[in-house]
């Protein structure tokens, strides 16, 4: 909790955020969305989609994906602005987590199973059956930890971002065109594209 401090590209401003103190960050495609101490939401960066235009209330959670953003209220339903690929209205229902991607955002519902929205060309906003404890979506697709600690990917899988490895897992995270996950023997793998050493990971014990 306090002030932000942000830092890389500034073309569209997304990386000068206001004053004030915070609890929580998303970072978008050239914009970024924070959560304020009161709950109330900020934006900044490009708008050209509303994407730096949060709604008025008060919130728990925020999440930004490449021209949206989504926001989790006080009451666990979900409110969301944008451009979702002509998309418009959030799914109904309570929840426990929302994240954005690409042109698509994923919510993990109050009963364990998943909603997703926006962009489906391959079909990343397409979830499994099952239930789950945490999801997370990426630049063309999506993975969900399910509640027996394997991981599903559903999505693109151009560079193999959606072939989640073997094991049992406690978190898992994606990025554009790769994932990683923290496995709960503590090791730390990834999967996916590798052009920059971006998957090139495998760390146990303080990585």
């Amino acid at each position: 909790m306090g002030p932000l401090a942000c830092w890389g590209n500034d073309g569209a401003g997304q990386s000068t955020p206001p004053t004030g103190t915070f609890t929580r960050v998303a970072a978008g495609g050239d914009h970024t969305c924070g959560l304020r101490t009161s709950g109330t939401l900020a934006c900044w960066g490009d708008n050209g989609s509303g994407e730096s235009t949060p709604p008025a209330g008060t919130f728990t959670q925020v999440a930004a994906g490449e021209y949206h953003g989504c926001g989790l209220k006080r009451d666990a339903t979900l409110a969301c602005w944008g451009d979702f690929y002509g998309w418009t209205n959030p799914p109904a229902g309570t929840f426990t987590q929302v994240t954005g991607g690409g042109g698509h955002s994923c919510s993990l519902r109050t009963n364990g199973t998943i909603a997703c929205v926006g962009d489906n060309t391959y079909g990343q906003s397409t979830p499994p059956a099952g239930t789950f404890t945490q999801v997370t979506a990426g630049g063309l697709h999506t993975c969900g930890l399910a509640t027996d600690g394997t991981l599903a990917c559903w999505g693109d899988n151009t560079s193999g971002q959606s072939a989640p490895p073997a094991g049992i897992f406690i978190q898992v995270t994606a990025g554009a065109w790769h994932t990683c996950g923290l496995k709960a023997d503590g090791s730390f793998v990834c999967w996916g594209l590798n052009s920059s050493g971006q998957s090139d990971m495998i760390f146990k014990d303080g990585f």
